[in-house]
């Protein structure tokens, strides 16, 4: 691996602030879709259960996408041009 220079770091800048702000916003979520579920024991909802829970699978898909993204760009600016 060649070493890292300013340029490579600042390109991948980004994407490591997206990873680091989204990546732990969607483990949280995923585990507390996780605990919800296996909490609920299939026991009825309440009206605002479900519209909460169907906010965050989408908050939850919204900031996995971005920790996504933002490992794409990392690769993309650290990877060796050969």
């Amino acid at each position: 691996m060649k070493p890292l220079d300013a340029a490579k770091l600042k390109k991948a800048a980004p994407g490591a602030a997206l990873v680091l702000l989204a990546g732990p916003v969607f483990l949280f979520l995923a585990m507390d879709l996780l605990l919800f579920v296996v909490l609920s024991g299939g026991k009825a909802m309440r009206p605002e259960q479900v519209g909460t829970l169907a906010s965050e699978v989408v908050f939850g898909l919204f900031a996995g996408l971005l920790a996504s993204y933002g490992v794409r760009m990392v690769r993309r600016a650290l990877k060796d041009e050969a």
